[in-house]
């Protein structure tokens, strides 16, 4: 007798699976000097789909995972004022792997740290766009001016 798995029900808890990753950056912005310093964890997902089969026949046992990278922010305008953001970067890296999640979990571990440099460039794209963000959130304090 074949088990078959609905889609999304054994969905994994979200697990990091990279070390921390940091990047700080320094602006000037009206005048004054903001540092502003980003942590980022790769959150992985795992989700089982698929049947297993009887003895002699194909398995469609599959594991689909997809990595997300969740960053923190904090920016610091001297003594003054400091901001702090979460900023979620959805699905940077997705893929799978024959039979069961529990079975590829070392596999997609190494997969995600061969591709520690594609991880370390969303890191530096959202902290790019985040200076924007950044600079919004001061303006309404009336930093600067």
């Amino acid at each position: 007798m074949s088990i078959v798995l609905a889609l999304g029900l054994a969905l994994a808890a979200p697990e990091p699976v990279h070390s921390t990753l940091e990047h700080r950056a320094s602006f000037d912005h009206e005048g004054e000097n903001i540092d502003a310093h980003y942590r980022a964890r790769v959150v992985l997902l795992r989700r089982q789909v698929g049947s297993v089969a009887k003895a002699g026949m194909a398995s469609t046992l599959r594991c689909i995972w997809r990595a997300h990278l969740r960053i923190e922010r904090e920016a610091r305008l001297g003594e003054k004022l400091r901001l702090n953001r979460s900023i979620d970067r959805k699905a940077i890296l997705e893929g799978n792997r024959p039979g069961w999640c529990r079975a590829s979990e070392d596999a997609v571990a190494a997969e995600v740290a061969r591709r520690g440099e594609e991880i370390r460039m969303h890191l530096l794209a959202a902290a790019g766009e985040d200076q924007a963000v950044l600079k919004t959130e001061i303006a309404p304090k009336g930093v600067g001016r």
